[in-house]
């Protein structure tokens, strides 16, 4: 990696020693080659009392994001998804398309800001053109970046030294017609709609569509 490429990796690797002792099962997916930022992603494994994965992004942090001065978010980003105990994601199972996608769309949101001058906050979602599935039959086309549900805010922010923080958002996979429905009526009324039909944080691949 080069040491011209700015990574976030002492940051978040200090974050998670507060969270997880040395006996916590942590695997990295490193980014062997790296342009504008170096991103990794960390993956907790499950546990005894943490009955899913968490996929947390480290890099997208390491620029500022270009925040409107209207707008009051930090300019300081990282992502996660919360995937189920079952979720295969042995390096040999990472070939196959419905195993990755998640890490792929990861690396594509933590990128995205940075080359296009923009920003990523609370509502906010990110697709493919013509609603296309991240992966063959799993239905999501569109993730939205949401507060975790599942894990506090002491794990969710992360206080930087100048009095900054670096917020972490969860990622929500949508169907077409929930993506619709959240840019006509906004991201709290779909979240509203996800609670009446008991859809959790963690990823579920065959789920309700609550728009349909």
């Amino acid at each position: 990696m080069s040491k011209k490429v700015p990574n976030s990796v002492e940051i978040v690797d200090n974050h998670l020693d507060l969270f997880f002792d040395e006996n916590t099962d942590i695997v990295v997916f490193d980014e062997i080659e790296s342009e504008t930022i170096h991103r990794d992603i960390f993956f907790i494994k499950v546990s005894e009392d943490r009955p899913f994965h968490i996929l947390l992004s480290c890099g997208m942090s390491a620029l500022p994001m270009t925040i409107p001065e209207d707008v009051e978010s930090s300019e300081f980003v990282e992502i996660m998804i919360l995937l189920p105990k079952e979720w295969n994601l042995e390096y040999e199972s990472l070939c196959d398309e419905k195993n990755y996608w998640p890490i792929r769309i990861m690396k594509e949101i933590m990128m995205a800001p940075h080359e296009n001058k923009t920003w990523f906050g609370y509502g906010h979602t990110y697709g493919h053109e013509e609603d296309e599935e991240f992966a063959k039959g799993i239905g999501f086309s569109s993730i939205m970046l949401a507060y975790s549900m599942e894990l506090s805010d002491d794990f969710t922010q992360i206080e930087l030294e100048n009095e900054k923080v670096v917020d972490i958002y969860t990622l929500i996979p949508l169907y077409k017609e929930e993506l619709e429905f959240k840019k006509k009526n906004g991201a709290r009324a779909l979240l509203e709609r996800f609670d009446n039909f008991g859809i959790e944080e963690i990823v579920k691949i065959g789920r309700k569509n609550v728009c349909k």
